[in-house]
């Protein structure tokens, strides 16, 4: 079986990695992977939601950073051309140089998942994690009249700085699990804990399991365990600072979190509800949660309180379970005038305080709000808030400000940096970047970037150094694709590292791209010369063999 290792779409499209690709130096940001693609006739186009859709990005320790993407196209199989979606990785350095001359090709099956959920995280030793769910286990026995697989089967990958596949080419993969759409995957020290849900929805019945993977890809537990057994419940797992894991998730009482440990062991003698609104919504992604760096976690949240009306609300839960902000949390706009949403939140751990970021739109205005708060639940600002921005009805034509879900951030010294959109028409948007000083009396800079664009799945992520985000530009004619910008936390464009140790992470040095024929084990490891037995052999062009020795 041939499988491309590095490759394309077979639609040819044209993902260049130059070399030369870097970060920006000036307030524009850059176009790292571009979407144009020329099909099967010759002729060049421009954009489509299709080519390189859903972008993550995740930071290594080593100061790189990990992309990956997901496209559509066609995939033959037994002589038929079949529809098959694929998921790619990319290796940035620390300059934002791509460190594979071709993007890695992680999975490669016939399957319509193309609105299925993947994930993306890093390793301690600076690896990527990687989870997929495909067609794999129907491609072999396709019918002939069958367009593409209608199974997702999970997988999760291990893919090492120097493109390893250290898991194997195929992952630790469940096969026998033929509805799982959605995968997610987080990492607790040198485990890796692999997500899915297993869905049937003859019968609106949905089961969520977890595998815990040891850093070889061997498994802690014989089978995946259940962690819900519920189509609808809603959940989210944050892992604490000190290698436990709070899980958050809802009954008919409310919001509730329970403390386990690695083995999914309660610590807590019952979980604790912090609020007892129910939420009846099929995911948890009205909810923003953070570690507040003690061994517990921050919340936002929003609150249907009737038609076209929310509140935020935000609470405070202790490492030993108990709440800091009251039974029921606090506020963030603290007056009788609810239609607020979109909450951001971040924590500082060395002043102990809160900042969410929230929209609002009350009597003919919209605006950006903040709203400041002791580890303890104080207000530190009015009751209502701050703005950040805002419009009129009048003057906005009913356009206002869109919300990044990752859109606030604490800068050591104390400072606060927001991010946010504004929109001035449909698709059309600009990115604007602020940093406060801590109590928001002082603008320390402001910088507007990305005028006239069309942003999808936006990720921010605030370091010591600089923020970074990354997202998709979707606007025909605008060059879209995969876009990444970085500016340093003094508002400056050229960012100047802070070179301090880099425990458990071997840093990769690199200043030619991986061009050369690769050679593979069975495992996926890279091997220095082909060894006795079935090899696999990567080519220059990303294409791949089995040869025996």
């Amino acid at each position: 079986m041939k499988k491309k290792l590095y490759s394309l779409l077979l639609l040819a499209i044209a993902m260049a990695a130059p070399a030369h690709a870097q970060w920006n130096t000036n307030g524009t940001p850059k176009c790292i992977f571009s979407t144009t693609y020329v099909d099967e006739n010759g002729e060049t186009h421009v954009g489509g939601d299709y080519y390189a859709c859903s972008p993550k990005a995740a930071r290594t320790a080593d100061k790189k950073t990990w992309l990956a993407w997901r496209t559509w196209g066609r995939k033959d199989v037994n002589g038929i051309s079949r529809s098959a979606v694929r998921t790619y990785l990319q290796l940035l350095d620390r300059d934002g140089v791509p460190q594979f001359a071709e993007p890695i090709m992680v999975n490669d099956y016939a399957t319509t998942s193309w609105w299925s959920e993947y994930a993306l995280c890093v390793a301690s030793d600076g690896s990527a994690i990687v989870t997929v769910a495909d067609g794999r286990a129907e491609e072999a026995s396709m019918a002939d009249d069958q367009d593409g697989a209608s199974t997702f089967s999970p997988a999760i990958y291990k893919i090492d700085q120097e493109g390893n596949f250290l898991w194997g080419l195929d992952g630790v993969e469940y096969p026998q699990f033929t509805n799982a759409a959605f995968t997610n995957a987080f990492v607790v020290g040198d485990d890796t804990f692999f997500i899915f849900v297993n869905s049937d929805y003859t019968d609106e019945s949905a089961v969520t399991y977890i595998q815990r993977i040891n850093d070889d890809g061997t498994t802690a537990w014989d089978e995946p365990r259940v962690l819900i057994n519920d189509m609808f419940l809603q959940y989210q797992i944050l892992p604490t600072d000190d290698g436990d894991l709070l899980f958050f998730d809802h009954t008919a009482d409310g919001a509730r979190v329970q403390r386990l440990n690695r083995d999914l062991e309660p610590q807590w003698s019952e979980p604790v509800i912090y609020d007892d609104h129910y939420y009846g919504g099929y995911e948890m992604n009205h909810y923003r949660i953070v570690p507040d760096g003690m061994g517990g976690a921050c919340v936002a949240f929003q609150r249907f309180m009737g038609e076209f009306s929310h509140n935020i609300r935000v609470q405070h839960i202790n490492a030993d379970g108990s709440l800091a902000f009251g039974l029921t949390g606090l506020d963030a706009y603290n007056a009788e005038e609810y239609d607020h949403n979109y909450p951001a939140i971040a924590a500082n751990p060395e002043t102990q305080e809160i900042l969410v970021q929230f929209a609002s739109q009350l009597a003919g205005k919209g605006a950006v709000m903040a709203q400041r708060f002791t580890y303890d639940g104080d207000y530190l600002f009015d009751d209502t808030g701050v703005e950040v921005a805002g419009k009129n009805d009048a003057t906005s034509g009913g356009y206002y400000f869109g919300m990044v879900k990752t859109g606030v951030g604490a800068v050591k010294n104390g400072d606060w940096l927001v991010a946010y959109r504004d929109i001035t028409t449909y698709s059309k948007e600009s990115f604007t970047i602020r940093r406060y000083n801590s109590d928001f009396s002082e603008r320390v800079w402001t910088r507007t970037i990305a005028r006239d664009i069309a942003p999808t799945d936006v990720t921010m992520i605030c370091e010591d150094e600089a923020l970074y985000l990354f997202y998709r530009e979707t606007k025909t004619g605008k060059n879209p694709g995969i876009t990444i910008f970085r500016i340093g936390i003094d508002g400056n464009y050229d960012v100047t590292y802070d070179d301090g140790p880099t425990v458990g992470i071997e840093n990769v040095e690199r200043s030619t791209l991986n061009v050369q024929p690769a050679t593979f084990n069975l495992q996926g490891q890279r091997i220095s010369k082909p060894a006795f037995g079935l090899n696999i052999v990567r080519q220059a062009d990303g294409t791949t063999t089995k040869q025996l020795r």
